[in-house]
């Protein structure tokens, strides 16, 4: 039997399949932690083989449950295509996949269920929050077929990408077989899943943020696997969704002006199709346009009017040239039309913030507590418009929920000590300021307003200390200070 590696571009990368290699071989307490993570998370994993109507393999890939149902995630294009497709678990067992529960193309990601018993599921739990540059991920996926095959990596880049999102770089090889793996940091969470490869590049291997799956939004009729590839197939232009292939292996290694031609073909090929304006507005953006973006973009809103990501992408383009209040308008319509959009509620926080309107911008950040009440950037903005507000207490306590998320972010410690020193608590607020150190000894504010603080309790040795540190970091910064000592 052999593999047919179909790749369908979906804007967001479905033109490779991923995979990774060997466990890097660790000592001690590590691969201790790494052996612990891998017996968790192998259960979850699986196997994807994907059918056409006539029974032949085309696809082999993999996938993750998330949840106690069923419910599985993988690529879009590992199913792209496919009138059937089975799992295979961990226990070796075979189980067809049944329903289409949500999707985005653009993303590469697909929601599906299994029918299988309740019993035999295990899941995996997936978070927003980010994995930061150099961090350590896990991956475990079937490349070439050969299940449960565990790699360790790093993250080694971040890319944001209109219409796909948020998407990283991972040190990891990428073999076929791996699409739709999940990236696992160290406390056993999914960060993100594996995607795509620029095959002509080394190392350059990605993953989609594990974000795109919180925010798959569930299909409003669920079709079987057979109806939804029967209605694809009905609906997409084959010389279209070669050209937007084609750009996209251009665009996703930065050569936007190589990209352009193809999307700009693509689009006067198939003046209505919403992939083909999705790519050159994701083109424009690259080659720093915004203008000629949010023209792209709003050929995809007179198509699909009701386009939530659409407007999303205008908003920000409104936003990166500094026309807020389009941007708001923009905003507040992506949000009517999906009233769970985190990044549109977040975005909007910022750009009140900016407006100086802190009112609307605390009901902006509240609106994505709702959806997500651990999101740790929407409590650190909180935070700040509170203590904007000289409102410290409620600062004080947005600041200690998103150390609940992450405990080393030296700027949530950082302005946690402000707002300590606004309550006039000077000991928290020294305390703060150390933990922020400790977190990032290179952080200069901290340093100069524990350099401020030394001098005010008359530690003026203290405070030259900090002074001297501070010579090495931000010499502007280190002058003030010295000017304030003497």
């Amino acid at each position: 039997m052999t593999y047919k590696t179909t790749a369908t571009y979906a804007c967001a990368a479905l033109l490779f399949l991923t995979g990774c290699i060997h466990l890097q071989n660790n000592t001690g307490s590590s691969t201790n932690n790494i052996v612990s993570l891998v017996k968790k998370i192998q259960p979850a994993v699986v196997t994807v083989v994907a059918y056409d109507a006539d029974k032949n393999v085309t696809n082999l890939g993999s996938g993750f449950f998330v949840d106690s149902h069923g419910s599985l995630i993988t690529n879009y294009h590992v199913l792209d295509g496919a009138y059937t497709a089975q799992i295979k678990t961990y226990d070796k067992k075979l189980y067809p996949i049944e329903w289409v529960v949500a999707e985005n193309k653009h993303a590469d990601l697909i929601k599906v269920r299994a029918k299988i018993p309740e019993s035999s599921i295990h899941w995996i739990g997936v978070t927003e929050t980010e994995p930061s540059v150099a961090d350590r991920v896990l991956v475990v996926g079937s490349p070439m077929g050969l299940e449960q095959t565990v790699s360790e990596g790093i993250v080694s880049a971040f890319r944001e990408m209109p219409v796909i999102g948020k998407v990283f770089q991972l040190s990891a090889p990428i073999s076929p077989g791996s699409s739709g793996s999940p990236v696992i940091n160290m406390k056993g969470k999914v960060v993100g899943v594996v995607s795509f490869q620029a095959v002509k590049g080394q190392n350059l291997n990605f993953a989609v943020s594990s974000s795109g799956i919180l925010h798959l939004k569930s299909n409003a009729a669920i079709k079987t696997l057979p109806e939804w590839t029967y209605d694809i197939k009905m609906k997409t232009p084959k010389l279209v969704e070669k050209l937007c292939k084609e750009g996209f292996k251009f665009s996703i290694r930065g050569r936007f002006k190589d990209a352009l031609n193809y999307f700009k073909e693509a689009t006067n090929t198939s003046p209505d199709d919403t992939l083909a304006w999705y790519g050159l507005g994701s083109c424009y953006d690259g080659l720093d346009r915004p203008e000629e973006a949010i023209a792209a973009f709003k050929q995809v809103i007179r198509i699909d009017p009701e386009n939530a990501v659409a407007y999303f992408n205008i908003a920000r383009y409104y936003r990166k040239i500094g026309r807020y209040q389009d941007a708001v308008e923009a905003y507040n319509r992506a949000v009517s039309i999906d009233p769970d959009n985190t990044p549109s509620y977040y975005d909007l926080g910022v750009v009140y913030e900016k407006l100086k309107d802190l009112e609307s911008s605390e009901r902006a950040f509240k609106q994505v507590l709702r959806i997500q009440p651990n999101h740790m950037p929407a409590l650190f903005q909180l935070g700040m418009v509170y203590s904007r507000q000289g409102r410290y207490n409620e600062a004080v306590e947005s600041y200690q929920k998103a150390l609940r998320v992450n405990p080393d972010s030296a700027q949530v410690l950082y302005h946690l000590g402000v707002a300590y020193g606004g309550l006039g608590q000077n000991e928290q607020q020294v305390d703060a300021f150390k933990r922020a150190i400790r977190a990032d000894p290179d952080f200069a504010l901290a340093h100069y307003n524990m350099g401020i603080f030394y001098l005010n309790n008359g530690d003026k040795r203290a405070a030259l200390e900090e002074y001297k540190i501070l010579k090495e970091l931000d010499p502007n910064m280190a002058e003030r200070l010295f000017e304030k000592i003497y």
